[in-house]
């Protein structure tokens, strides 16, 4: 199977990358794009788009909010100019707000656009693939909170060099899809590994970039194995600390190592629907993607960061109910160094924790779907003193 899926008709989906906030849209599948209109400030505040559809103008509704200091408007030299790849930065405004667009580049085949908005946060992009952008989809509320393209191959042009087609891989993740990894070498120090899942349908969906070391195949089976899972090109392997725990359904995902943990957000209903986390990197605040579906109740954990330090995350897992699979996360609980925060859930099935690694919670793992379904931790050596209270906490749940 290649890259293309053997049809040139069959566009991909890929991303979106962003926050979860706002309300989704997708403008679905069109011949080509004539001009793009972003609308920016501290952030992209929203944007709209012209396609082409068989040689008529058919413009999107604006996805995003009225706000705004500066327009920009990027006009393609249509139909000799097509956009080929996006590109931007995705973080929070401030502290506690969420996830949000900071920044947008655009490349077509003849040139650059921007950068548009501030590059802050986490970068997100797509490697040059052969292919050209012929839709749009996202999240956008009072901004534009999520973006992601559809991207199908070009006429005039081979797939890229840099992606190569490997051989299928086994088993399944959810054991009912195939999937396929396309490798390639984006620029020195860096390889990408991409999922690719057939759904059998009009298009197919390159799933998250994996880590990828030494012989594809086998290497990219071990790291499912592992669960290194990223949502961008990395140059290292991320360490993975204790864990996970819980069941084995939904897809891994992987936040990486950090400075320290800010807050935690829950969603919660009869289990542990969602988390998402607020990290420290030198200084700097980096929201995690929220990782599960929605839930009923929202909870939000907030430590006095950088003097409040996580140092121990438990829990529990089971069954949904007596009668429905998968295994998923009911119950969480957070010590730090100065006590405890729930439990959010209930706490029932088998218990889970990381108190036996000793050390400071520096980033989560897991895997995640309409749940979480699995969790983990990376820890890392913290020469402070834990309180007497954390001690007899845990001396009073663990020992």
């Amino acid at each position: 199977m290649s890259f293309w899926n053997g049809n040139e008709k069959s566009p991909i989906l890929v991303g979106p990358w962003g926050g979860e906030g706002g309300s989704p849209w997708d403008d679905g599948v069109y011949t080509t794009i004539r001009q793009v209109v972003v609308v920016h400030g501290a952030a992209i505040d929203s944007i709209q788009i012209e396609y082409d559809k068989k040689g008529s103008s058919v413009w999107s509704e604006k996805h995003g909010g009225n706000g705004g200091t500066k327009t920009d408007k990027i006009k393609l030299d249509h139909p000799l100019e097509s956009l080929t790849s996006v590109s931007g930065y995705y973080g929070s405004l401030s502290s506690g707000s969420p996830a949000i667009i900071r920044s947008l580049t655009f490349e077509s085949n003849q040139a650059k656009y921007g950068p548009f908005g501030y590059e802050q946060g986490m970068r997100f992009s797509f490697p040059m693939s052969g292919g050209k952008i012929v839709g749009f989809h996202g999240r956008s509320g009072w901004y534009l909170d999520s973006i992601g393209f559809y991207l199908k191959q070009l006429r005039s042009s081979n797939p890229s060099k840099s992606l190569v087609p490997s051989q299928s891989l086994t088993p399944n993740w959810n054991g009912k899809y195939g999937y396929n990894a396309v490798d390639g070498t984006i620029s020195k120090g860096y390889d990408i590994v991409l999922a690719v899942r057939d759904r059998g349908d009009n298009y197919t969906i390159l799933s998250n970039n994996y880590t990828r070391e030494g012989s594809l195949t086998q290497e990219f089976r071990d790291i499912e194995l592992r669960n290194k899972v990223t949502y961008g090109v990395i140059k290292e392997p991320v360490p993975i600390g204790p864990g996970p725990w819980g069941g084995d359904g939904g897809k891994p995902w992987d936040d990486g190592v950090y400075s320290g943990i800010k807050q935690v957000y829950i969603t919660r209903g009869e289990v542990i629907n969602s988390i998402q986390i607020e990290y420290d990197r030198s200084g700097q605040s980096v929201w995690s993607a929220r990782h599960g579906g929605s839930g009923v109740t929202t909870h939000r954990i907030k430590f006095d960061y950088p003097h409040e330090v996580l140092n121990c995350v438990s829990g529990y897992y089971a069954t949904i109910n007596r009668d429905e699979r998968p295994t998923v996360i009911k119950s969480l609980s957070f010590y730090t160094s100065r006590g405890k925060y729930g439990p959010f859930g209930e706490e029932v099935g088998t218990h889970f924790t990381s108190a036996t690694t000793e050390g400071k919670v520096v980033g989560f793992h897991g895997r995640s779907a309409l749940y979480l379904d699995a969790i983990g931790v990376h820890m890392q050596h913290w020469l402070g003193e834990k309180s007497s209270a954390t001690k007899s906490l845990l001396s009073k749940y663990f020992f």
